[in-house]
């Protein structure tokens, strides 16, 4: 059998060489914390595309269960509770009051998704210079102070991966080397993932746990 390594190093090589970097912006202003010392808190259903809602849900149980352990509640593995699954972002006073009223918890967590453009795959081949586009994604996580009825964090990042149209330095014939014309981009479902991640890593640092 021959060793697999020379090629995954290969592999590897041409990922870094010519993978595009994605940028991230949070969108939402002044950024503070929670506090996570107290409280039983319940997160909804996640509003988000079906092929990313796994792996984005997996995330977020993971993320919250770390700072309030058997505090935390998924929606839809608690019984009994008189609310609907979807509850628009920025509710209002009143809203706050009936699921307070529907649930009995103290916290809410509400998160949504969006993909907003998705021009490119995960690999390109042969693109030319002038060829433009971008993937685009979108994460929004709000938590809701249930008993105040306040909104206590609000925060929105939005990821990108695009192409510009770049001009040679000098003008010399494009390489038809494979290695040369294959270029990686984020896709939509991996930058609402890094997205969701900017989010809880910023979160992590601000809050009281």
């Amino acid at each position: 059998m021959k060793n697999p390594k020379p090629f995954f190093f290969i592999f590897l090589t041409l990922i870094l060489t010519s993978c595009k970097t994605p940028t991230y912006m949070f969108t939402s202003g002044p950024r503070s914390g929670v506090n996570f010392t107290s409280g039983r808190w319940l997160m909804n259903e996640l509003d988000c595309p079906k092929k990313s809602k796994d792996k984005l849900t997996e995330e977020s149980l993971a993320f919250f269960k770390k700072n309030l352990g058997d505090r935390l509640f998924y929606i839809n593995d608690v019984n009994g509770l008189l609310v609907s699954r979807k509850i628009h972002l920025n509710p209002s006073k009143t809203k706050l009051k009936e699921l307070k009223d529907g649930t009995g918890f103290d916290f809410f967590i509400n998160i949504s998704t969006t993909k907003r453009k998705s021009d490119f795959s995960y690999i390109e081949l042969y693109q030319s210079d002038d060829e433009i586009g971008k993937n685009e994604a979108a994460v929004l996580v709000e938590i809701y102070d249930l008993n105040s009825q306040e909104i206590i964090y609000s925060q929105n990042v939005v990821g990108i991966s695009q192409k510009t149209k770049t001009e040679p330095m000098w003008s010399t014939e494009k390489s038809n080397k494979f290695i040369d014309n294959v270029k990686f981009y984020k896709t939509s479902d991996k930058l609402m993932t890094g997205a969701l991640k900017k989010i809880f890593k910023d979160l992590d640092k601000r809050s009281v746990k």
